[in-house]
């Protein structure tokens, strides 16, 4: 693994910019970005003409925006049958419409990445990018389609919460069978899979809107583009926390906001990851403020970023190896006497250890650093215990200890499969049967058990913890922690049983704040291993409907998301070579 120091890095982005740009004209950024919202506006064309099987929607502007792409033919003759043959033909236009949005996106990267790292056309690039973003983000909310029906599952909590004062942790929404969004959630006879932060989220909102669909539907895709919009201005606030230049703020800034993955999951589908990344994105800033202040090992500098990561695991479970990776980070951090972002404040504390006991010598100064480090890991677990158990306190007042833990295990997410290679095992099997008493039934029938994959991904997880653990000590900066929480992350949704495109906007805004990567192999290849993932999970809504040819998610079809990502990191990591002509110490060269 390869990690240098902020130097080096600026090394590089001096080395890499082209001559030729310092003039540069700014036509080539406001062209990408009237293609990119040019692209998202024909898109709501054949996202409208995909018949959803639950629920039609009447959005405000839905009809004029409808009307841009209607010139897109309707159907292709695909299949022989009409109605599979008209979606499809809708499906293969939308990905058509969103591999365009790729190609934008990588011209407009192109082009910041021949820029001078101060040049005035950065910060003009950036207004634009915001432009486009907000621009492209409002079609996408007032689009009347949906790929997803988590906003549905959502409106099931506002309703619990707000109508009924039922408690969704223990209560289905089939409690209560009159309700007319039962028919309308596939999970209406679940209760919640998510943390109370997201309740109190939804519940707010079933205050302030209700009951017609529409309205719901537009409040959680208004607050997910609030908070895409927010996670922008955190991904460029860290990024110059971290002393990058102004063309690495942009690229970083252009890398989030205008992922065609990551802006269609939250403006159109209202997921709530985007808010769990902004909680991330929040913790990742302020660990990089405190690191720039030399307070970072001080509990007023690694508490505010531990409760910020708490408070995102407290929206979805998922982020919960960022917690651990912190852990570790902070306790690193605090042995490292010599870490270029601490050692003043290290210093400091030895010295007054030592000026107690004066006869203390290297090996006592070892034990102190150890002991300081133990009494930040507990303050630390501490803090986001009490955290945690005061925000579920209000939910599980009442309720016994089984109950408790049912409200953890019974949720689909936490039993079934989608969209994974534990997913394609079980349909492979039930399409193929195979002699009994065989090595290979042996086989398909335990990688067929949920239960198996949740401790491979756990095993994963834990051993990317421990690589990660040697790294981070060898580079204990936010960068380097940006980076192994991505990689944690990444080989969690490679082997999760329950996958959907939308979990992969996790890696993306830690992509952006980890930049730049230059110098660094393992870096390079977890961008382009993020890069790749946020295009190839598109390739699950061709599953969507289960018509012909695509089908539904059998066999091979878990290649079709996780094979591109895999390659790119591999190219990438053997194709890179460093620049001979930097110069790294021990301290930044981390092989």
């Amino acid at each position: 693994m390869i990690n240098k120091g902020a130097d080096a890095s600026q090394a590089v982005e001096k080395k890499s910019a082209s001559p030729g740009a310092k003039n540069a004209s700014l036509f080539p950024p406001i062209l990408c970005t009237i293609a990119y919202v040019l692209c998202v506006l024909v898109m709501a064309a054949p996202l409208n003409r995909i018949v959803d099987p639950v629920i039609r929607l009447q959005l405000p502007f839905g009809a004029w925006l409808t009307r841009v792409g209607a010139w897109l033919p309707i159907n292709l003759g695909i299949s022989s049958n009409a109605q599979a043959s008209q979606t499809n033909t809708s499906i293969l236009e939308f990905l058509s419409l969103v591999a365009l949005l790729f190609v934008v996106y990588g011209l407009c990267a192109l082009y910041i990445t021949r820029l001078p790292e101060e040049s005035k056309r950065c910060w003009q690039t950036r207004i634009l990018l915001w432009a486009g973003v907000v621009l492209a983000g409002l079609i996408f909310v007032f689009t009347p389609a949906m790929l997803s029906h988590d906003i549905l599952v959502y409106t099931s909590y506002s309703r619990l919460l707000a109508n009924y004062h039922a408690n969704p942790y223990f209560v289905p929404l089939t409690a209560f069978p009159h309700d007319p969004y039962i028919p309308l959630n596939y999970w209406a006879g679940s209760v919640a899979a998510y943390g109370p932060i997201w309740l109190v989220i939804s519940w707010v909102i079933g205050l302030l809107v209700g009951p017609q669909a529409a309205g719901y539907v537009l409040a959680f895709r208004v607050f997910a583009l609030a908070a895409h919009l927010l996670n922008v201005w955190l991904v460029t606030r860290t990024l110059r926390a971290m002393g990058a230049s102004s063309r690495t703020v942009t690229l970083g800034a252009l890398l989030y906001a205008w992922n065609p993955l990551v802006l269609l999951e939250s403006s159109l589908g209202g997921h709530n990851d985007v808010f769990m990344m902004t909680f991330i994105l929040l913790g990742i800033y302020l660990t990089a403020r405190a690191q720039q202040s030399n307070t970072f090992i001080s509990p007023r500098g690694y508490l505010p970023p531990l409760l910020a990561f708490t408070l995102s695991a407290l929206v979805k479970f998922t982020s919960l190896p960022v917690i651990a990776l912190f852990i570790i980070f902070l306790a690193w951090n605090v042995l490292r006497g010599n870490a270029p972002t601490n050692s003043a404040t290290q210093r400091r504390t030895i010295y007054r250890y030592t000026h107690l006991h004066p006869e203390a010598g290297a090996t006592r100064r070892g034990v102190l650093r150890w002991q300081a480090a133990i009494f930040a890991i507990l303050i630390a677990g501490a803090a986001a215990g009490i955290l945690a158990l005061a925000l579920y306190a209000p939910f599980w007042i009442g309720h016994s200890i089984s109950d408790i833990r049912a409200s953890f295990t019974s949720p689909p997410s936490s039993l079934g499969a989608e969209n994974s290679i534990l997913r394609a095992i079980i349909a492979w099997s039930h399409d193929h049967s195979l002699p009994a008493n065989t090595l290979q039934a042996k086989l398909i029938f335990v990688f067929s058990i949920r239960r198996v994959w949740d401790a491979i991904g756990i095993a994963l997880v834990a051993l990317l913890c421990i690589l990660s653990a040697v790294w981070l000590w060898r580079s204990p900066t936010a960068r380097t922690f940006a980076l192994a929480a991505l990689a944690a992350l990444g080989v969690l949704l490679i082997v999760t049983p329950w996958f959907f495109s939308w979990y992969v906007t996790w890696l993306i805004g830690l992509a952006a704040v980890a930049l730049p990567v230059n110098e660094s192999r393992v870096g390079r290849a977890l961008i382009a291993f993020t890069l790749a993932f946020s295009a190839s999970a598109f390739f699950t809504y061709l599953f969507l409907y289960g018509y012909p040819p695509f089908g539904i998610w059998t066999g091979l079809a878990c290649l079709t998301t996780i094979t591109p990502p895999l390659l790119a990191f591999l190219f990438t990591f053997f194709s890179w070579r460093p620049d001979k002509n930097m110069h790294l110490s021990a301290v930044q060269n981390v092989d």
